[in-house]
């Protein structure tokens, strides 16, 4: 007898489905990863450039004391971000400053954010 059976046909089926529920899957998510990615980089460069801002406060005496807490919203794409920093005197060092940087975003109902903390000390 030439050809193949019912039987062998149904398992070369069954293990190609297989292969391609796996491979739909692993296209989901990394479009899902690549959003989440997408949006992070977009976090990242909100609070990269509110801090470099606020590094050149460190040169002047009268700006660095000035140094308070910040909140930034910001629209990228559509999607809405707010940035929260909140500064603490003293921290780590004696004349230094901690500010740690929050940006949170809503993302298609999906909720992230991600934090930076920069020590910013007196350069004058």
């Amino acid at each position: 007898m030439k050809g193949f059976t019912l039987v062998e046909v149904l398992v070369a089926t069954a293990v190609l489905a297989i292969g391609l529920l796996s491979v739909v899957t692993m296209i989901s998510r990394s479009t899902t990863q690549d959003s989440r990615a997408y949006h992070m980089t977009h976090a990242s460069l909100i609070i990269e450039d509110f801090l470099e801002n606020a590094t050149r406060a460190q040169y002047a005496a009268l700006t660095f004391n000035n140094l308070s807490n910040a909140t930034v919203n910001t629209v990228v794409s559509g999607v809405a971000y707010t940035m929260n920093c909140g500064i603490q005197d003293f921290a780590p060092l004696n004349r230094c400053k901690e500010m740690t940087c929050t940006v949170n975003w809503n993302n298609k109902g999906i909720q992230a954010s991600t934090s930076y903390v920069y020590v910013f000390s007196p350069k004058y």
